[in-house]
């Protein structure tokens, strides 16, 4: 089944454009098929209101845009942390690798 979307460019509470104060890219849809509006960004769903169109999906949409961001922030912090104690790890094990290598040349001697 494909989705019968029918973008809304005006309403009476102008939702349509105070919804790219949260994010430029955000276009209103109203699908058909499921009756419901979708706020669309590069296609992709970012929120689906089932409600009368108002202010309430406005501050919806800022809830979920800050806290996407501070998710995706979170992550990368996460990712770049790993790949740092994965880095201490190889470089521990080739201290590692070399102590034993000098070693088993006899060493100082």
């Amino acid at each position: 089944m494909r989705d019968n979307l029918i973008e809304i460019k005006h309403d009476v509470f102008d939702v349509a454009d105070r919804i790219k104060e949260v994010d430029a890219e955000y276009r209103l849809f109203y699908n058909l098929d499921r009756a419901r509006f979708e706020v669309r960004k590069r296609g992709e769903i970012a929120v689906t209101w089932t409600e009368d169109l108002s202010a309430a999906l406005i501050q919806k949409l800022r809830e979920t845009h800050v806290r996407r961001r501070n998710e995706l922030l979170k992550e990368i912090e996460r990712g770049e942390e790993a790949a740092k104690r994965e880095q201490e790890h190889r470089a521990r094990e080739k201290i590692g690798e070399m102590t034993e290598s000098f070693l088993s040349r006899g060493g100082l001697s």
